[in-house]
């Protein structure tokens, strides 16, 4: 399986290709979904990308944001450029921009990023309709969906190891909707970091825990996955070089996660969905960042100085002080000693989270081609170097022919030493010299010839390495594309509905708890079924036979996987993040800037899904009520609703409604009302235009989105 490895920067992209990565995602100024990373510049990526394919490793790009309308040409631009300097493939997921690419780029490979969540057989399915080459995975699927998402023949790329997004992949709107920064635009505030209250208790209730499956290589080989990625662009070049190393090798299971502890280790890892009762595995409430390895228990404090027996830190390492699981300080070395900045005990945890010795060893880590080189000098001939390299053969003959020597003779001593200078070239020369007789050449002259010869090698070495071009499947989806104009009710239950409010609006929108068991609203409007974002495993067949119940009219797809499941009128979902002008009948995303235009539409009330959880908040299975309260530190109350399928799903809404309607001078052409666990007494207040409660938000229509 290909490993695919992150690149925040220029060193980080060194540090993957020195490791053996065979493949590196990097991004660009812009559109990629790391925003703080330090990304590559536009004059600087052909350069980067020919050193990776010097080595072999191939190079994805990232434009893998939602682009705004005012964005997509240059978000072109960027593709283009990309393309031009050689990109293997861009990773992407604004359903608008991968129109665009595939009409404009025909030849360029494109692969889905995790953003479209991805993570079924149907999805797989779309996504080849959409001329995708590759699909990388939500970090949820299962494993009994990678095998048949591989049946369809589409290449899969899946998460192995790094951090562990709480909310399920490409629809979180927390940070968006919090603060206009938002995650889908690489700009995550990460919310999910803080503390919550949860249960009578207070932790870090929504900070999920690294994955790392080293030990499920074999598993994913079976199912036919095709490449294995790192999280970890914001990580440093320590870490990537670690965990590239790490999962290249053949190292035992406990070595293995003892090594990649050593450079991050958020939680004491996780398996992401591929365990039984993983969901009850995702959280660790005690601590949201990373927190080393044990080292051991303090066995006295002196004056500060932290004293654990048998143990003697190296230079430059760092620590954290634990009690009961808590972070309660750090530490560091100082002059041969451990040093705290805080109050500790002994029995207390010490852990190490940066190992100095280690990330010395791995930052002097360096990667070099073995080039045999022979050099041929004759008087009265043009010198000759003849190379060749993994398979590649290069010659490369002199400006000017040799002449006689008057003076000191050019010794074969002299050409070895300055073939073995091999300056920015990652080369390891093996020089031999067919010197036929007495010749002379300056030295500035044959260090010319040299820079010139490498040169030639290394482009030999990139252009090999480079992808050829062929054109890639068209973009060809198709869907029964709902037509529906003015008003949409969405509701949970059936007696939500009564004649009243079945006369102010035009469609019904049915969002049940329980997809296998619900009732249909007696109304004469068309009722169309909200489909989840979440489809694994039988979760499908619950699905399929709710779609076919008589009385639905029509589907709201939210994800890849239900855009090829009916036949039915459908009309895109928020869960598509579609936040600009589309050619579809859609639901303009919550956290757009701007309202829909003629065949969308704006969703105008509503408590906002700001996540999809797949794991469990409670742990553990409980008879709960599929109802519940997480308060953030500010008092702030975000309800916990349960949605099942075959598996249990939590939704986490919004504090307070959104509300573009109320009071408001924007004209609206076709209005979506989400009214989920409203009475019938309150929605026809709502939609007589009559606000409920006193708080509420406006989104980013009047702040922007960021």
């Amino acid at each position: 399986m290909e490993i695919v490895a992150p690149a925040g920067s220029e060193s980080g992209l060194r540090a993957a290709v020195n490791a053996g990565a065979g493949a590196v995602y990097l991004g660009l100024p812009l559109f990629g979904a790391r925003a703080k990373a330090d990304n590559f510049t536009l004059d600087k990526l052909k350069a980067n990308i020919d050193h990776a394919h010097v080595f072999g490793t191939r190079v994805f790009v990232t434009l893998n944001t939602l682009i705004k309308d005012s964005e997509i040409d240059k978000a072109i631009e960027y593709a283009r450029h990309a393309y031009d300097c050689g990109a293997d493939a861009v990773i992407v997921q604004d359903l608008r921009f991968i129109k665009r690419l595939k009409r404009e780029l025909p030849d360029l490979p494109l692969h889905a990023s995790t953003q479209m969540g991805v993570h079924n057989a149907l999805g797989a399915k779309t996504l080849l309709d959409m001329g995708f080459k590759r699909a990388v995975l939500a970090r949820e699927t299962l494993s009994e969906d990678i095998a048949r998402i591989k049946e369809t023949g589409i290449e899969v790329e899946f998460f192995v190891q790094g951090a562990l997004c709480v909310c399920f992949s490409g629809n979180c709107y927390f940070s968006s909707l919090a603060s206009s920064y938002s995650g889908n635009r690489g700009k995550c505030m990460q919310l999910c970091r803080k503390k919550y209250g949860f249960g009578g208790e207070l932790g870090y209730f929504l900070s999920a825990k690294d994955i790392c499956l080293y030990d499920k290589l074999s598993i994913l080989n079976e199912l036919g996955v095709d490449a294995v990625k790192i999280e970890g662009r914001m990580r440093s070049d320590e870490y990537v070089s670690q965990a590239v190393s790490v999962y290249g090798s053949e190292m035992s299971v406990p070595d293995a996660v003892k090594a990649l502890k050593e450079v991050f280790n958020r939680g004491d890892y996780c398996s992401a969905y591929l365990t039984k009762n993983a969901q009850f595995d995702v959280i660790y409430s005690k601590s949201q960042s990373n927190i080393g390895t044990h080292i051991g228990r303090i066995s006295k404090n002196d004056r500060r100085k932290v004293v654990v027996g048998g143990f003697s830190p190296s230079p430059g390492d760092g620590f954290k002080i634990m009690r009961d699981g808590l972070e309660i300080g750090g530490a560091h070395e100082k002059d041969g000693s451990i040093v705290a900045d805080c109050e500790f005990a002994a029995g207390d945890e010490l852990r190490r989270t940066y190992n100095g010795a280690l990330a010395k060893t791995l930052a002097s880590r360096t990667r070099n081609i073995p080039i045999a080189v022979n050099v041929i000098l004759g008087q009265g001939e043009l010198p000759i170097v003849e190379m060749s390299a993994d398979g590649v053969s290069v010659s490369v003959n002199g400006d000017e022919k040799l002449q006689p020597s008057v003076t000191r003779a050019l010794g074969a001593d002299d050409v070895v030493k300055a073939f073995n200078k091999v300056a920015e070239f990652p080369f390891m020369p093996s020089v031999s010299v067919d010197m036929k007789n007495n010749v002379f050449m300056p030295i500035s002259v044959l260090n010319g010839l040299r820079r010139k010869a490498f040169a030639q090698m290394y482009d030999f070495l990139a252009e090999r390495g480079a992808p050829k071009r062929i054109n890639q499947p068209p973009f060809a989806l198709k869907f029964n594309e709902f037509d529906g104009k003015g008003i949409m009710l969405m509701v949970e239950r059936a007696d939500q509905i009564t004649r009243e409010i079945d006369n102010l609006v035009d469609f019904i929108v049915l969002d049940p708890c329980d997809y296998s068991d619900f009732d249909i609203p007696n109304t004469s409007k068309p009722i169309l079924l909200n489909m989840p974002i979440t489809s694994r495993g039988d979760d499908h067949e619950v699905l399929k036979r709710a779609v076919v119940r008589d009385g639905i009219y029509g589907i709201v797809s939210n994800n890849p996987y239900s855009l090829t499941m009916t036949d039915k009128p459908t009309i895109l979902g928020i869960g598509h993040n579609i936040i600009g002008d589309c050619e579809y009948p859609h639901i303009r995303s919550i956290e757009a800037d701007q309202v829909a235009s003629n065949n969308g539409f704006t969703y105008v009330y509503g408590n906002a899904p700001l996540m999809t959880l797949c794991h469990c908040p409670y742990g553990k299975c409980i008879d709960c009520k599929g109802d519940d309260v997480m308060t953030d530190e500010a008092g702030r109350k975000f309800r916990l609703r349960r949605y099942k399928t075959s598996h249990c799903y939590w939704q986490m809404l919004n504090c307070v409604p959104h509300d573009l309607f109320t009071n408001s001078k924007i004209e609206f052409k076709n209005k979506f009302y989400d009214c989920k666990g409203l009475s019938a007494r309150d929605i026809v207040k709502i939609l007589n235009g009559e606000r409920c409660g006193d708080g509420f938000t406006r989104g980013n229509i009047n702040k922007g989105l960021k």
